[in-house]
C-alpha cells in the first residue's frame, strides 16, 4: 500500500470536502478534555512577612463573635436544598453527556459513510445529507464497540494497578514487625513500584494496539453493515492479513500526531496574546463603566465580559483546527480500510486465473 498516496488524499479531502468540516468540530468539540491546573500549595506561608499575618485573636470582632444558632426545620430545608441541588447537577451532567456521546458517534459514523461514499461517487454530500448517514445503527454500534471493548479492558487494568498498591501498603506495614519484616517489606515496595511501572507501560502498548484495532473495527462495522462482534471479528482479520500495512500508517498517524501537537502550542500561544489585546480594551472600558461601583464590582463585571471573549477568541480557532485534524485521521483510516480492501480483491483475481480447469 501507498501510505503517503493515502494520505496526500486524505488531505485533499479534508481541505475541499468541507461538508465534513462540522462533524469533525463535533467531534473535537465533545472529546476535548482537559486536567484542571494546579494551584499550587496555599497553605505554605514561609514567605509571607509577619506584619502581614492574620491573626483572629487580634480582632475583637472576631474574638467575640458567636456563630448563630440554626433552627433544625431550617438546617432540615437547607440539606434538601442541597441535596436537591446535587441530583439536578448529576441529572444536567448525565444529560450532557448522552448527547455528546451521541453527537460523537453520529458524527464518526457520518465521517466514515461520507469519505467512503465520496470515493465511490465522487459525489460530496450535504450536512444534512451527513446526519441523515450518521443517523443509523451504525452509530449505536460504535458506540457498543467501544462499551465491549473498553469496559473489561479498564475493570482489568484497575485490578493490575490497585494489586500493586496493595503489595506496597502491606509491606509498608510490615516495616514495624521487626528486621525480617523490614527486609521483606522493603523487598515487597520494591516490587510493587516496579509492577506499577510494568502496568503502566502495559496499559500504553494495550492502548496503542487498541486503537489500531478500533480504526477497522469501526470501518467494518459501518461499511460492511455488520454487528458488533463480527464487525470486531472480520476488521480484526483485516489487520492480521496486512499487518504491516496498518502497523506502518499507525506509526505515522502516531507521528504526525506528536508534530501537530508541538505545533498547536506556540498557536496556542499566539492565539492567547490575541485574546488579550481583544479583550484589554474591552475590558478597560466595562471596568471604567462600573468605577463608580467601587469596590470588586469592577473586576468582577471586567471578568463576566472579558473571560467569555478570551475563550472565544482562543477556543474558536483552536476548535476549528481540531475539527480539521480528526476529519484527517477519519479519512486516513477510511482511505487505508478502502486500500487494504482492494489489495484483497486484486490478490484474489490471480489465484482464480491459476485454477486449473476440470474436465
Amino acid at each position: 500500500m501507498d501510505h503517503i498516496k493515502v494520505l496526500k488524499r486524505a488531505w485533499e479531502i479534508t481541505w475541499n470536502y468541507r461538508a465534513l468540516w462540522i462533524f469533525g468540530i463535533i467531534i473535537a468539540l465533545v472529546t476535548a478534555g482537559g486536567s484542571p491546573n494546579n494551584p499550587g500549595n496555599p497553605g505554605n506561608r514561609g514567605d509571607i512577612p509577619a506584619q502581614y499575618e492574620f491573626h483572629g485573636e487580634d480582632w475583637p470582632f472576631w474574638r467575640d463573635f458567636q456563630p448563630p444558632e440554626i433552627p433544625s426545620e431550617v438546617f432540615g430545608v437547607a440539606i434538601g436544598v442541597v441535596v436537591a441541588i446535587v441530583a439536578a447537577l448529576v441529572c444536567f451532567g448525565l444529560l450532557v453527556s448522552i448527547a455528546f456521546a451521541i453527537a460523537r458517534y453520529v458524527s464518526e459514523t457520518a465521517l466514515i459513510r461520507m469519505v467512503d461514499d465520496y470515493e465511490e461517487t465522487g459525489e460530496k454530500r450535504r450536512i444534512r445529507d451527513g446526519f441523515r448517514l450518521g443517523w443509523s445503527r451504525g452509530a449505536w454500534r460504535l458506540f457498543l464497540i467501544n462499551l465491549v471493548i473498553d469496559l473489561p479492558t479498564t475493570v482489568v487494568f484497575i485490578i493490575l494497578f490497585l494489586l500493586p498498591i496493595a503489595l506496597i501498603t502491606l509491606s509498608a506495614i510490615a516495616l514495624d514487625r521487626g528486621s525480617i519484616a523490614i527486609a521483606l517489606g522493603i523487598v515487597g515496595i520494591v516490587a510493587g513500584v516496579g509492577l506499577i511501572f510494568l502496568a503502566i507501560f502495559l496499559a500504553i502498548v494495550v492502548g496503542v494496539v487498541l486503537a489500531l484495532l478500533k480504526h477497522f473495527f469501526r470501518r467494518t462495522c459501518v461499511l460492511e453493515n455488520l454487528g458488533v462482534f463480527d464487525a470486531i471479528r472480520d476488521g480484526f482479520d483485516v489487520v492480521k492479513r496486512h499487518l504491516k500495512d496498518a502497523v506502518i500508517m499507525e506509526l505515522i498517524m502516531i507521528g504526525l500526531g506528536l508534530a501537530l501537537a508541538l505545533l498547536m502550542i506556540p498557536v496556542a500561544i499566539l492565539l492567547l496574546i490575541l485574546g488579550i489585546v481583544v479583550i484589554a480594551p474591552v475590558a478597560l472600558v466595562v471596568g471604567g463603566l462600573a468605577a463608580f461601583l467601587g469596590g470588586p464590582v469592577m473586576w468582577i463585571l471586567a471578568a463576566i465580559f472579558g473571560i467569555p471573549l478570551l475563550i472565544l477568541v482562543m477556543g474558536a480557532p483552536l476548535l476549528f483546527l481540531n475539527g480539521l485534524i480528526e476529519v484527517f485521521k477519519s479519512s486516513t483510516w477510511t482511505l487505508t480500510y478502502r486500500e487494504l480492501r482492494a489489495l484483497e480483491g486484486m490478490q484474489v483475481e490471480p489465484a482464480a486465473l491459476d485454477t486449473p480447469e476440470l474436465d
